[in-house]
């Protein structure tokens, strides 16, 4: 339970720094379309600016949708199958997604050292801040998967027994 708790703080402060950062890039690209149509001066911030938040935006909205399980899906053959094939096909599933977050971890990691000297061209910033959101966004999905599948049969033992 208190990882349940620990994880309910976690996704709040997400959402929390998700709309700052839905506003930040809203303010941005307001801004990019101000200058550019109105001034006849575009500036490269801006855009750079809400490219880059939109990155991280994705990857943390993924990780709070792999938690609320609200990823699209197609169920319509996994509703005919037996309950076992299912189970089955769940642990399966689950494995593949972790592994998969593995290795957007373990190459994102890569990737962030290799462009921390690298600079962007419109702030002047490390690239390794944009791609920062694939190592963090691939531990909370991580995270999140690994809660998910643990809940899943934790309830099922539970409706079960």
């Amino acid at each position: 339970m208190r990882i349940k708790k620990l994880f309910d703080k976690i996704e709040k402060s997400i959402m929390i720094i998700l709309s700052i950062m839905l506003f930040v890039m809203v303010g941005a690209i307001f801004t990019q379309v101000i200058m550019r149509y109105v001034f006849n001066n575009a500036n490269a911030w801006s855009e750079e600016l809400a490219k880059y938040t939109f990155v991280w935006l994705t990857m943390l909205g993924s990780a709070v949708a792999v938690r609320k399980c609200a990823h699209m899906k197609v169920d319509y053959f996994i509703n005919m199958m037996p309950k076992k094939l299912v189970k089955v096909l769940n642990v399966i599933t689950n494995a593949l997604l972790i592994l998969f977050f593995l290795v957007v971890i373990k190459y994102g990691f890569d990737l962030v050292g290799i462009t921390f000297k690298q600079k962007s061209a419109g702030m002047g910033m490390p690239m390794a801040y944009p791609y920062l959101a694939l190592p963090i966004g691939g531990i909370l999905m991580l995270m999140f998967t690994i809660e998910s599948y643990f809940n899943k049969n934790e309830n099922n033992v539970v409706e079960e027994g």
